[in-house]
C-alpha cells in the first residue's frame, strides 16, 4: 500500500548544535563531513524486520510458500530461512518478527537441530518477537474478544517453545488505531509500548511540527492512567514503517549500498554516512530524547537476508568510526528500554483514538469498515461459535479435549481471519473466498469435540454413537433437521435438540427454527408443550441470490435457558397441513407495534416514530434506505471509492426507492412482525417481542446493481428530531463508547474536505445519538461504518458496496464481490470479477430510552446479539438423562460477564471475567463489581488461581512490573493504583468499569453426585 512521506527540513535548520569533542572533531576532519552541525550524540536503534500480510494479494499459504507470484513476489519461508542463516554468522546482528501465523508454519517444518539453533538466537536476544499475535490484526473491524485470542494464539506458542512473552506491540500497517488496542491490547496485555505506522495525514504534520513523533496514550476513561502506553510512530515518520529513504537495501531495490573497498572506484562510506547521519538527526529533532529507531524493512522483506544485513553491518561500523551519532543493531524492546531511561524527558499525551485515519485530502480510509459485509459478518459469527464450543469442551471433555485438533483449526483460521487485510475487507477477492473456506472447515472440525461434550453433558442414554449436529444457515431459513420434522405426511415426526447459552445470566429469548408447510409443536423435557408462534419465513437466497431451498415459514417459541448452560427441547410434527400464518396489508402502509416497553409506528410503509412507554417520550424515526454513489474522481481530487476509501460523488444520498414501500403485518402471542420491501433489492423485517426492550430489524440488501455503471454505497438511515449538536458516540472493538463530534479531532484543528466519509468511524457493535430526553441506540451484528455527526437527529449505517474502479491503495481491483472471479495466472483477462452481485442479510437492534437508563437496556442486548442463544440437534433417538445444565452456582450480575472459558492444559482452566459497563453510563452497573471464584462453579471446588495478564501467559504482577511511571507532562510520573493481583487464599476479585481479569485454576473433578449440577 502507498504511504506517504513527510518532506524534510535543511538540516541548517536543526536545533541540535552543539560543540564537538576533540575525538569527533578528528573523525569528522578524517571524513571531510564538518557540514553536519551536531548537538549531543543521538544513538540511532537499527531494528531489522519484515512485515508478512497473512493474506492480502495472495493467500496466507501462497505467501507462505512463495507462489502465485504473477500478483506478487513474496515468499515468507525463504524469509526466514534465510534470516536465521544470517544471524548465526554474526553475534551482534538482530531481527525482529510478528506474525505467528507464518513463524509456526516455518517452526513445524524445521529440524532438531534448527529448532534448537532458533531457540539459542532467542534466548540471546537475536530473534526477537513483537506483538507476537498469530497476525497483525486491525484495529476497526475486530471484535475486542477475537483480537483477545488471536494475540493468546501467538502468545501461547511463544511461551510454549521459548519461554518469551512479547513486551512491545507492533500495530505497523493497521488503517487507523482504536482505543481497544491501546488499553486493552497492549497495556493490560503486559506491553509498555506501542509503535505503528499510519496516522492522519493533518495530525502526523502537527506531531513533526511539535516534536510529539511519540507521546503516552492513555485511551480508556475506564481504565485510567494504568492502562497508558507509551507510542510512537514508525519509519522516519513519514506514515509508513519502512527504512529512511536511500536505505532499502531489499532484493530489487535501487538504493545505494554501502561500498567499503577503497581499491574500488566507487567507495561511498563518507557519503552513506552522511546520508545516515542527516536521516538521524532530522528525525531526532521530530520526537524528544537522545533515542531514535530506523525500522529497517518492510513488506516481505529480507528475502535475500545477506543482503540486507551485510549493509547493515557496515553502516553501523562507520556511523560508529565517525561518532557523530551512535549506531547499533537493536530491537522494539531495547529501544523502548532506552525511552524508560530518559526520566528527564516530558512526553505529550494523548486520550482520543486515530480514527478516521486520512493519507491526504479527499482520501478517507472509512469504507473499510463496511467492504466486505458477508465476510465480516461470518467472521463475528463463528466468534461466538468458537467460544461456545471452547465452554462446551472444557465443561464436557475438559483435560480430554486438550490438543484438540477440530478446535485448534478453528481458533487458527480465526486468527488468520483478524489480520488487517482479512476482516477488514481489504484483501483480493479470492482471498477473501480462502478466509472464508478456512473458517468453514475449522468450523466443521470443531463441532465434532463439541458434540462429543454435550454427549458427556446431557447423558444419552447408552446403545447408539450419540451426536450433534449444527444449523449453519438458519438466518436463510436452511435446516434440514428442523425441516424434516414440519414436512405434511409421513406421520408424526420428532427431534431433540439442546439450546446453548453461552453468557452468564440465565436468558429468556425467542428461537426461530425454520419448518415445513406441516403442523408442529415444541415441548420440553416433561413433553409439556411450550407456546409457539408460526410466522414467514424470509427470503430463501444464496449469498448471490439463488434459491436456497429453505422453508417458506418458520416457528418462534420462548427458550428459558441456565446461565452458561443449556436446556433441552423437542420438535414435533403431526404431519398434518399447518394453517399458513397471514399477514395484514392495513390501509396506506399505516400500523403500529407496541410491546411493554417500546411502540414503533408506520406512515406510509416505513417507519415514522418510535415511544420509549417507560418516560413517555415519543421521537420523529423515518427509517429508510439510500446509497452514497461512489467517486470515481473530479476536479478537487482524483480520489475513488474504493475497498479502502469511502468517497461519495457528492454529499446527497439518493434513495433506494422512491415509492411507499409495500407493508405486511404478522401478529403473535411472542412476537409482532412488519416486513418490508423497497424496491427489487431491499427489503427487512422489524419485529417486536413481548417483553422485548428493543426492536429487530433484520434486512437483506444486494444484489446492488451496477448496471448502470455507478458504484453505490448502501445505508440504513433513522432521521429523528433528536437534538444532538453534532455530537454521536461508537464504540471501540466493542468496549468503551467514544464520544464523536461533527469536523471535529481532539488532537489537532480539523480542515474537513469530505463531509460525509470524514465523519464516519467504526462501529464494531453500537452507535447512538442523544439530547437531554432521549438516547436512541443502534447494535449492529457485524462492524460498519456509520455516523450520528452528520446531520443532527439522524444515525446512518453503511450496510453493502459494490463499486466499480480501484481506490489505489494497493489492492489493484475494484470492491464488486460476485460469485465467480477468474484465475490471476495464465494468459487472458486475470482476475476478473463476473456471475451474481453478493447479497447480504444481517440485524439492527434499536433502543430508546431516557439517557440515564440507556446502557442499562443496550449493553446486555449487545452481549446477546453476539452471543445468541444456538441450538444443536440431536442426531440419535434416546432421552436425554440431564436435560438441563449450568456450569455455575447462580447467574452473575448484569455488567459481569464470563467472556473465555476454556481448557488451558491438562491442569488447568482459563478463564476470563468482563466488567461489560464503562465509566459513567449507568449510576449502579458501572460501579466495581465483586465475584467469588470460590463459589462460581456448580459442584467444582477451585484448588488453585493464579491471575494472569489478559494473554494468560505472563503473570498479572508481571504485567504491572512492566509499566513504567512515564514523566507526562503537567503530571506528576505517578500511575494510578491499579488491582494487586489475587493473593493466595484470596477467591472474592473486583472489576473496575470495562476490565478484564484472567484466571488460570484448577478445579477439582465433578462431584461424584454431578447430577446436581444439572437443574
Amino acid at each position: 500500500r502507498p504511504v506517504a512521506r513527510a518532506s524534510r527540513s535543511r538540516l541548517q535548520q536543526s536545533p541540535r548544535m552543539a560543540m564537538l569533542s576533540f575525538t569527533s572533531l578528528v573523525q569528522l576532519l578524517v571524513l571531510g563531513s564538518l557540514s553536519i552541525p551536531v548537538e549531543c550524540k543521538l544513538t540511532v536503534h537499527v531494528v531489522p524486520h519484515t512485515h508478512d500480510d497473512v493474506g492480502w494479494l495472495k493467500t496466507v499459504d501462497e505467501y507462505y510458500t512463495g507462489q502465485n507470484n504473477s500478483i506478487q513476489h513474496a515468499y515468507v519461508k525463504m524469509i526466514l530461512d534465510t534470516v536465521i542463516e544470517a544471524l548465526e554468522k554474526n553475534p551482534e546482528r538482530t531481527f525482529t518478527y510478528v506474525e505467528q501465523a507464518f513463524f509456526q508454519r516455518w517452526w513445524r517444518q524445521q529440524s532438531p537441530a534448527l529448532q534448537n539453533l532458533t531457540r539459542s538466537l532467542v534466548k540471546s536476544g537475536q530473534l526477537s518477537f513483537t506483538n507476537g499475535g498469530w497476525c497483525m490484526h486491525d484495529e476497526a473491524a475486530p471484535f475486542y474478544l477475537d483480537m483477545v485470542d488471536q494475540t493468546t494464539l501467538g502468545h501461547r506458542f511463544l511461551m510454549t517453545e521459548f519461554g518469551v512473552a512479547p513486551k512491545t506491540g507492533w500495530q505497523l500497517d493497521p488503517f487507523g488505531h482504536s482505543a481497544t488496542q491501546a488499553a486493552l491490547l497492549s497495556s493490560e496485555v503486559g506491553f509498555s509500548g506501542l509503535f505503528f505506522g499510519r496516522i492522519d495525514y493533518q495530525d502526523l504534520a502537527q506531531r513533526v511540527k511539535n516534536q510529539e513523533a511519540e507521546f503516552i496514550w492513555r485511551a480508556s476513561p475506564s481504565l485510567g492512567p494504568g492502562a497508558q502506553v507509551f507510542s510512537g510512530l514508525t519509519g522516519e515518520y513519514g506514515g509508513n514503517y519502512g527504512p529512511p529513504s536511500g536505505f532499502d537495501w531489499n532484493v530489487g531495490s535501487n538504493d545505494e549500498p554501502v561500498q567499503d573497498d577503497m581499491d574500488l572506484k566507487d567507495y561511498n562510506v563518507k557519503s552513506r554516512v552522511d546520508d545516515f547521519v542527516r536521516a538521524a538527526i532530522w528525525q531526532g529533532d521530530r520526537t524528544r530524547g537522545e533515542h531514535i529507531m530506523f525500522t529497517m524493512g518492510s513488506d516481505f522483506q529480507y528475502e535475500n537476508a545477506r543482503e540486507w544485513f551485510e549493509n547493515l553491518d557496515r553502516i553501523i561500523k562507520y556511523v560508529n568510526e565517525d561518532g557523530r551519532v551512535q549506531a547499533m543493531y537493536s530491537n522494539p524492546e531495547l529501544y523502548l528500554d532506552a525511552k524508560a531511561k530518559e526520566q528527564q524527558v516530558a512526553w505529550p499525551l494523548k486520550t482520543d483514538d486515530f480514527f478516521p485515519y486520512a493519507d491526504g485530502a479527499h482520501q478517507f480510509w472509512t469504507g473499510y469498515f463496511t467492504s466486505r459485509p458477508a465476510f465480516k459478518r461470518y467472521v463475528r459469527d463463528s466468534s461466538a461459535f468458537l467460544q461456545m464450543v471452547k465452554q462446551v469442551e472444557m465443561l464436557g471433555e475438559g483435560a480430554a479435549s486438550v490438543g484438540d485438533h477440530g478446535l485448534t483449526l478453528l481458533e487458527e483460521a480465526m486468527g488468520v481471519a483478524q489480520h488487517h487485510d482479512a476482516v477488514s475487507g481489504t484483501a483480493k477477492q479470492h482471498v477473501t473466498f480462502d478466509y472464508a473456506a478456512r473458517i468453514a472447515e475449522g468450523r466443521n472440525s470443531a463441532l465434532q469435540g463439541a458434540a462429543m461434550s454435550l454427549v458427556q453433558l446431557s447423558g444419552p442414554q447408552a446403545g447408539e454413537r450419540p451426536t450433534f449436529s449444527y444449523c449453519v444457515l438458519r438466518n436463510i431459513s436452511v435446516c434440514g433437521q428442523t425441516q424434516a420434522v414440519g414436512e405434511v405426511g409421513d406421520g408424526v415426526k420428532e427431534i431433540q435438540f439442546l439450546v446453548w447459552n453461552g453468557l452468564a445470566q440465565a436468558r429468556s429469548e425467542i428461537i426461530e427454527l425454520p419448518t415445513g408447510l406441516g403442523e408442529v409443536r415444541v415441548l420440553d423435557d416433561n413433553s409439556e408443550e411450550i407456546e409457539s408462534q408460526l410466522v414467514p419465513s424470509l427470503s430463501s437466497v444464496t449469498n448471490y441470490g439463488q434459491p436456497a431451498g429453505g422453508s417458506p415459514q418458520a416457528v418462534l417459541f420462548t427458550a428459558d435457558v441456565p446461565a452458561l448452560g443449556f436446556k433441552a427441547f423437542r420438535l414435533s410434527g403431526t404431519g398434518s397441513p399447518a394453517p399458513p400464518p397471514k399477514p395484514d396489508h392495513p390501509e396506506a402502509g399505516a400500523a403500529t407495534l407496541e410491546n411493554e416497553f417500546l411502540a414503533l409506528e408506520f406512515c406510509s410503509g416505513a417507519l415514522c416514530k418510535l415511544t420509549d412507554k417507560q418516560s413517555g417520550v415519543s421521537v420523529r424515526a423515518e427509517q429508510s434506505w439510500f446509497w452514497y454513489e461512489g467517486s470515481t474522481g473530479n476536479s478537487e481530487s482524483k480520489q475513488r471509492s474504493g475497498a479502502y476509501i469511502f468517497r461519495p460523488n457528492k454529499t446527497e444520498a439518493s434513495v433506494v426507492f422512491s415509492g411507499q414501500p409495500s407493508l405486511e403485518v404478522v401478529r403473535g402471542p411472542l412476537a409482532d412482525e412488519v416486513h418490508q420491501t423497497f424496491g427489487t433489492w431491499v427489503s427487512q423485517r422489524i419485529r417486536l417481542a413481548k417483553g422485548a426492550k428493543h426492536a429487530e430489524i433484520t434486512f437483506t440488501v444486494g444484489p446492488i446493481p451496477v448496471g448502470d455503471a455507478k458504484g453505490k454505497e448502501v445505508v440504513s438511515r433513522i432521521s429523528t428530531d433528536i437534538q444532538n449538536g453534532g455530537e454521536c458516540l461508537a464504540d471501540s472493538n466493542g468496549r468503551e463508547m467514544l464520544l464523536r463530534k461533527r469536523d471535529f479531532r481532539p488532537t489537532w484543528n480539523l480542515t474537513q474536505t469530505e463531509p460525509v466519509a470524514g465523519n464516519y468511524y467504526p462501529v464494531t457493535s453500537a452507535l447512538a445519538i442523544r439530547d437531554a430526553r432521549v438516547q436512541l441506540t443502534v447494535l449492529t451484528d457485524a462492524t460498519q461504518a456509520g455516523s450520528g455527526c452528520i446531520r443532527d437527529g439522524e444515525i446512518e449505517l453503511m450496510v453493502h458496496r459494490a463499486l466499480l474502479e480501484d481506490d489505489g491503495r494497493g489492492v489493484g481491483e475494484p470492491l464488486n464481490e460476485t460469485q465467480y472471479v477468474t484465475p490471476y495466472i495464465g494468459s487472458g483477462s486475470r482476475g476478473q470479477h463476473y456471475g451474481p452481485g453478493l447479497v447480504i442479510r444481517g440485524k439492527h437492534l434499536l433502543t430508546l430510552t431516557a439517557p440515564a437508563l440507556a446502557a442499562k437496556v443496550w449493553r446486555p442486548a449487545a452481549d446477546q446479539l453476539y452471543m445468541p442463544l444456538s441450538p444443536f440437534f440431536a442426531e440419535f433417538e434416546a432421552k436425554f438423562e440431564h436435560p438441563s445444565f449450568t456450569a455455575l452456582v447462580q447467574s452473575l450480575p448484569v455488567n459481569i460477564q464470563v467472556i473465555t472459558l476454556e481448557q488451558w492444559d491438562a491442569q488447568r482452566v482459563l478463564l476470563r471475567l468482563a466488567h461489560q459497563f464503562g465509566v459513567g453510563e449507568d449510576e449502579a452497573l458501572s460501579q466495581p463489581a465483586t465475584v467469588d471464584l470460590g463459589g462460581l462453579f456448580a459442584k467444582r471446588q477451585v484448588l488453585d488461581v493464579d491471575e494472569r495478564g489478559l494473554a494468560g501467559t505472563i503473570s498479572r504482577a508481571e504485567v504491572l512490573r512492566r509499566r513504567v511511571p512515564w514523566n507526562v507532562e503537567g503530571e506528576a510520573a505517578a500511575l494510578q493504583a491499579d488491582v494487586a493481583p489475587l493473593s493466595a487464599g484470596n477467591l472474592t476479585v473486583t472489576l473496575g468499569p470495562l476490565q478484564i481479569r484472567t484466571f488460570l485454576l484448577k478445579l477439582s473433578p465433578a462431584a461424584e453426585d454431578a447430577v446436581s449440577v444439572f437443574i
